[in-house]
């Protein structure tokens, strides 16, 4: 229910226990009744998810004797069994011990043969063991064991059995930062499950959808549109909340939703309603048996507040308190977020070596995880399964033409057969051999040319794709080293109450932010090379203040050569349907190039015009123009025609070819002219349609 604990995703809270709410299902097997029904009701009405371990090891014993019983089972019984360990092991984080009882569940299926009878539980076998390897790292296996859970939804046709897929989509998507995409398929996933038969498990997961979609609009910085959310779920709950064998339930739901609304709160540093919040979900799911893990993000959250409002001691108690719960839970995250507030806390009391050792083992952290994060970041989900789709096409056609060959043969000894009674066949035969030896010899050559140009293509890919992974991983092993020195120096800066080296350090501090955004840079056009895919990000926003807003940011360099910016407009209100982020992105650099390239004292004018079919956006400097000799390829990427700055600024040849990749994503169109009375116009255009 919980998608994040602080600073970093915790995945599997979110995305695995309503796995448990949506597999459990009834059976009535007419053999051996007796012993079919007590397996059914252990194996699907035991809380795995929770921590009431004397109970689960119970239940455990006893499918381990119905097992390895005399008793003959049937396949529904013995898919139950397989399925509840695998719970066990799976919410206990043993995932190597998980993933054998996949297989297990697999194997029941395929001794039935008769797979369209158990087709639902084939499916959340795939979904099972796909969630599992997931968790283990390996995402290509895991992408592929949804792919086939997923071949499978025409024969199903249930929409709320195919929920399963839409879920696991929107978490991915979430995982990979993908916040306006995940609440596409968080909102498909919530139509999926009202179509189901509504038991508890049913209703109890439309609430969890709902805190989901709040917290990718509070990721989007959507704080009114996260709230909204948040309080349909708590509406939600007060209205299901009927029966008392079941309140536990919504009450840590419930105590989910309150921390989650208190961090929001403390972005909007509303801190005396946050802590209050934060407290209330604290309360509920620090108890035995409630959920704990969301409980020690609560508490992170509420040492935020503390540390924000100089509560130094209330923030002091908490962190021994997480201290505590870092090392029972072992969670990376939660230990990253100790060691990042207690160096905050450290360096407001003034034990300034002590913070920089916690902020040390924080960057550290920070490494392991965002690698971990790169790496499913990496892969578009929608392309790798339209690869798996076509790669299962391609075997599909391969085992045709076996067959359609086998038939030949087939055909040619009927043939052979026929040639004493048929000669006239049997001379067009000899006739057609020729042809068809020439016809083969010809078709082999091209083959041949074929698969040398395949080849020679596929080489090139792979030695692209490894300049470009080199690259990436270079800007990412170079940023944690420059945070680390930013770090140090903003702490000496601290230090430095008599301001003896300020100015030292304030340039240190400075060429490292020059650097993380030269990494930045090298990152995105790296990422971009193949070509930005924005479609499911444009939505129809307006192009006046997010032109205003590119300006603002910039008018503190400007101010620093003491030029003046001017902004014309020939309409107020002009909405258009962008990315807004990137279309911003590529106006600063616009700007940011008109100010370095201008001399002191010059003015600069940003430009946006209505035509008929097109928006466009202008911006003209009077600074020291484009020779001609340079201008050909300035939009390349690390273009060789890089020059400095009127007072000395560097230039990295990347923003230009950023801003190109961006523009022709949208359909328009991105250039220069150099003006007649000095300076350069660069200006792009913007599709109305």
């Amino acid at each position: 229910m919980q998608i994040i604990p602080s600073k970093k995703i915790r995945y599997g809270k979110l995305f695995w226990l309503p796995i448990l709410l949506l597999a459990l299902a009834s059976c009535k097997d007419t053999t051996n009744k007796g012993l079919n029904h007590l397996i059914d009701s252990v194996a699907n009405k035991t809380s795995w998810g929770y921590n009431d371990e004397k109970v689960k090891t119970k239940a455990l014993k006893t499918l381990r004797q119905a097992l390895d019983g005399d008793q003959k089972l049937s396949a529904k019984s013995k898919f139950d069994i397989y399925n509840a360990f695998y719970f066990y092991y799976f919410f206990g984080r043993k995932y190597e011990k998980a993933l054998p009882y996949t297989d297990s569940m697999l194997n029941v299926i395929e001794a039935t043969k008769d797979k369209k009878r158990y087709i639902k539980e084939l499916a959340g076998t795939y979904y099972c063991k796909g969630d599992v390897l997931f968790r283990l790292g390996a995402y290509e296996e895991a992408y592929k064991n949804y792919f086939l859970a997923k071949k499978l939804q025409p024969v199903i046709t249930d929409r709320c059995a195919n929920s399963n897929y839409s879920y696991r989509i929107a978490m991915i998507l979430y995982r990979q930062s993908k916040y306006t995409d995940a609440i596409h398929y968080f909102q498909e996933t919530l139509e999926e499950v009202r179509t189901c038969k509504q038991n508890f498990q049913e209703v109890y997961k439309q609430q969890e959808l709902f805190n989901n979609i709040a917290l990718c609009y509070s990721k989007l910085s959507k704080a009114d549109s996260a709230l909204v959310f948040y309080q349909k779920a708590l509406t939600f709950i007060e209205k299901n909340d009927t029966v008392p064998i079941r309140n536990w339930y919504y009450k840590s739901a419930r105590g989910v939703i309150y921390g989650n609304m208190g961090g929001e709160l403390l972005s909007q540093k509303k801190f005396d309603e946050a802590e209050k919040l934060l407290k209330q979900s604290i309360a509920i799911n620090d108890q035995p048996k409630y959920d704990t893990v969301d409980a020690v993000t609560a508490k992170i959250k509420l040492i935020k507040v503390y540390l924000e409002t100089n509560q130094t001691d209330s923030a002091f108690k908490y962190l021994k308190i997480l201290e505590k719960d870092s090392k029972r839970l072992k969670m990376l995250d939660h230990i990253q977020s100790y060691h990042f507030l207690n160096a905050k806390y450290l360096s407001s009391v003034g034990q300034n070596q002590q913070a920089f050792d916690h902020l040390y083992r924080y960057t550290t952290l920070t490494d392991s995880l965002q690698k971990e994060l790169d790496k499913i970041k990496s892969t578009n989900i929608d392309e790798r399964f339209r690869n798996l789709n076509n790669e299962n096409e391609i075997n599909n056609l391969k085992r045709e033409a076996e067959i359609q060959q086998r038939y030949l043969y087939i055909t040619l000894l009927f043939i052979c057969m026929a040639v004493s009674i048929v000669v006239l066949i049997y001379n067009y035969w000899r006739k057609s051999r020729r042809n068809v030896k020439q016809l083969t010899t010809l078709n082999n050559e091209i083959s041949l040319q074929k698969d040398k140009l395949q080849e020679a293509l596929i080489k090139l890919g792979l030695s692209d794709k490894e300049k470009d992974t080199i690259l990436r991983a270079v800007a990412h092993d170079l940023r944690n080293p420059v945070v680390g020195i930013s770090s140090l120096t903003k702490l000496m800066i601290l230090e430095d109450e008599e301001n003896v080296n300020i100015d030292k350090l304030k340039l240190i501090d400075g060429a490292c932010s020059n650097a993380l955004h030269l990494i930045d840079d090298i990152i995105e056009a790296a990422e971009n090379k193949e070509g930005l895919d924005i479609t499911l990000k444009k939505n129809e926003q307006d192009l006046i203040p997010i032109v205003k807003n590119a300006i603002e940011l910039l008018k503190y360099r400007a101010d620093e050569k003491k030029q003046l910016i001017v902004f014309e407009t020939d309409t107020q209100n002009l909405a258009i349907n962008i990315y807004g982020q990137k279309i911003e992105r590529v106006v600063g650099n616009l700007i940011s190039n008109a100010i370095k390239f201008s001399e002191i004292g010059k003015e600069i004018k940003v430009k946006v015009e209505k035509k008929q079919n097109e928006v466009l956006v202008s911006v003209t400097d009077k600074g020291i123009g484009i020779p001609d000799k340079i201008g050909k390829d300035i939009f390349q990427l690390f273009t060789p025609s890089k020059r400095f700055g009127t007072k000395g600024e560097k230039s990295y040849g990347l923003g230009l070819s950023i801003c190109k990749q961006i523009i022709t994503a949208h359909e328009g169109e991105i250039g220069y002219k150099n003006n007649p009375g000095g300076g350069t116009t660069f200006s792009f255009t913007l599709p109305l349609v």
